[in-house]
């Protein structure tokens, strides 16, 4: 069942997906909702380099073991497709949604006309900490940094002691993270 209004909670529910596939080495290169308006409902479309290396029905098959494991009340299998991030489909409705007016910007997504947006890119840079921090530590470090200078949003995770750094979709399709590492080292110090 397609979802015909989206609500907060499955905003909610999809960043929440999005980090339980991360954490899932689910490889996901963009996500985001997107509004079908001659339709009029919503869909989760999400980018992986799965459908390409494995097909289409290994990786929903994968997705659909995962999200049996996840308790999220308004996501199922049906509200998701599943595309190849090179495809022709997939690069139309992004570059819609990228092109949607933009209305506002929540803590992991950003809110346009026609899309939720949590990831435009799988591009992120991963490290190990050696400090005993947690991610919301880290978050307000950077945040403490960017005043200061003119570095972008990221959107910080942290995992079994190692953290992966990821632009914030407000950004668009940012490429170049491995930039804001020697701006992240310092604002850890």
């Amino acid at each position: 069942m397609v979802k015909k209004k989206l609500v907060e909670r499955l905003i909610s529910e999809g960043a929440e997906l999005l980090r339980q596939l991360d954490g899932k080495s689910f490889p996901v290169e963009s996500m985001f909702w997107f509004h079908f308006s001659d339709e009029d409902y919503w869909r989760l479309l999400i980018a992986s380099p799965i459908v390409k290396q494995k097909g289409g029905a290994e990786g929903y098959r994968r997705l659909n073991e995962l999200l049996r494991s996840m308790e999220l009340a308004g996501i199922t299998l049906e509200d998701i497709s599943l595309l190849d991030p090179e495809s022709a489909q997939f690069l139309s409705l992004r570059f819609l949604a990228s092109h949607s007016s933009r209305l506002a910007t929540g803590p992991e997504w950003v809110e346009l006309e026609d899309a939720i947006v949590y990831r435009w890119t799988g591009e992120s840079l991963s490290a190990d900490l050696t400090c005993n921090v947690s991610a919301e530590e880290l978050t307000r470090f950077w945040e403490s940094a960017r005043k200061v200078s003119n570095e972008p949003k990221l959107l910080i995770a942290l995992n079994d002691g190692r953290v992966t750094l990821r632009f914030h979709p407000q950004h668009g399709e940012l490429t170049g993270i491995e930039n804001v590492k020697r701006p992240f080292q310092l604002a850890l110090h």
